[in-house]
């Protein structure tokens, strides 16, 4: 009897397992053919991140800033290098099978690796799913909610950043929770801390999650001592994986530490790194001369002029164009559903509302996870109105795919609070229309609806 149930529970977890990497073979589908078939210039920055890609692939090391390079608003000393200085790698190896190739053949084969990292992105999403979501089938449902995010989609078949360090992101996470679940503290600690070191080396904006990780950490590590304390590296795999955790905090420091004691900045100014005739030609400081106002707003003037204080913002733009920009299109052509966004901001509303009536968090882990995406969503919201502040509310600084790093925690708690709603009838009448909604607002409906934005490159 005992072995029968045992094969039952085997099968269920067999059959889940296999419901995920169908779900994961229709993504890689659309994520591949947007790679191929999607015309240039569309995704989110790629024209600079070919450019600095190629720059890369002229040396081994660090190149120098060049007129090209600074037009378009990035420079490269004292800033995150190893997207790039990967794909220059890349770029390396296929050039020396292929010395002929094309920049459109360099452009997909650089995007098709970027579909790579998506899978990995959603793979981390399932793995965490699975240690913080007790039942086989709700693991599913942030894989399947991931998996038709648009922006998500769509970033995935194209060249940017955003890819690797979202999946750097996920895998940090998902290292520290194994890691909080006393699934070998050590290894896992220090899996979390390169990974997300990594990530920061990738991204900057990568560094408000890899505080707030931190400190959570570190807050586990003091209410658990007399359980963990004295840590201890007993073998030679260990003591290697820390000593590559140690090399890329030096790497970080390299980085932000030396800016914040030269230049009193995490990120300095243009004009502190290069000449001026770098950085009067880049692309944000013309947007800047076009677009922001004459002097910048304060919290005060903002009000007296009519814009939206704090809460009236956050309550009436910033949620409703984050919904926008993350379940329609944000490149350099755009796609926004509003037929479908009430839809969104509805469940968004309606499961917020549910998770303080009926969930609460059970675990240091559950905190933990709110505590991430709230640290970090108050991070972006505060960067957003400062920009509003700047720019005069033009929402130039509202991206969907801002949020990323910490959209699988996300789609987790959404996933808990729903699948705690005490009413069955509620919880699946919600589940269905979640379910509705996100496959029609998912990537298919984009592919068949707007196919001007894609072509055919190789005949």
């Amino acid at each position: 009897m005992h072995s029968l149930k045992h094969l039952k529970k085997m099968g269920k977890k067999d059959t889940s397992t296999a419901v995920f990497i169908l779900m994961a073979v229709i993504f890689s589908i659309y994520a591949f053919y947007l790679a191929v078939h999607l015309q240039p210039e569309i995704i989110p920055d790629e024209p600079a991140h070919f450019v600095f890609s190629k720059h890369f692939s002229t040396t081994w090391g660090i190149p120098p800033d060049t007129m090209e390079t600074s037009y378009w608003g990035w420079y490269i000393q004292q800033n995150p290098f190893l997207y790039h200085w990967l794909n220059g790698r890349l770029i390396n190896l296929i050039s020396a099978f292929e010395p002929l190739i094309s920049d459109q053949e360099i452009l997909i084969f650089l995007r098709v690796v970027n579909v790579f990292f998506s899978i990995g992105t959603i793979t981390y999403c399932y793995l965490m799913s699975v240690e913080v979501i007790k039942h086989k089938w709700w693991q599913l449902l942030p894989v399947f909610l991931l998996t038709n995010t648009l922006m998500f989609v769509f970033l995935a078949g194209g060249l940017n950043y955003d890819n690797l360090a979202n999946l750097l992101s996920f895998a940090g996470i998902y290292y520290l929770i194994k890691a909080f679940r006393k699934k070998d503290f050590i290894k896992n600690s220090i899996a979390w801390i390169c990974c997300i070191a990594i990530g920061t080396i990738v991204k900057y904006t990568i560094l408000p999650l890899a505080l707030i990780m931190s400190f959570s950490w570190l807050f586990y590590l003091i209410i658990n001592k007399n359980k963990i304390l004295p840590l201890k590296f007993p073998n030679i795999i260990e003591n290697i994986i820390l000593g590559l955790a140690l090399f890329l905090i030096a790497m970080n420091f390299a980085i932000y530490g030396v800016n914040l004691l030269r230049y009193q900045s995490i990120r300095p100014e243009c004009s502190d790194i290069l000449d001026e005739k770098y950085c009067d030609q880049n692309i944000f400081v013309t947007r800047h001369q076009q677009l922001a106002l004459e002097n910048k707003l304060t919290l005060l003037s903002s009000i007296n002029s009519g814009y939206p204080n704090p809460i009236e913002y956050i309550s009436n733009t910033w949620i409703r164009n984050l919904l926008i920009k993350t379940y329609g299109v944000l490149g350099h052509k755009i796609y926004y559903p509003f037929d479908l966004i009430n839809g969104y901001q509805f469940l968004f509303y309606l499961i917020m509302i549910f998770g303080i009536l009926f969930w609460k968090p059970s675990s240091y882990l559950d905190n933990c996870l709110v505590a991430m995406i709230v640290f970090y969503g108050a991070i972006l919201l505060f960067t957003n109105y400062r920009s509003e502040l700047v720019y005069g509310f033009k929402h130039i600084a509202i991206q969907g795919r801002y949020i990323f790093p910490v959209i699988g925690p996300i789609y987790i708690i959404f996933t808990k609070i729903l699948k705690a709603t005490p009413s069955k009838y509620l919880r699946w009448a919600i589940l269905i229309f979640t379910i509705g909604l996100f496959i029609y607002g998912g990537p298919l409906t984009l592919i068949l609806k707007y196919d001007t934005v894609f072509s055919s490159w190789f005949h």
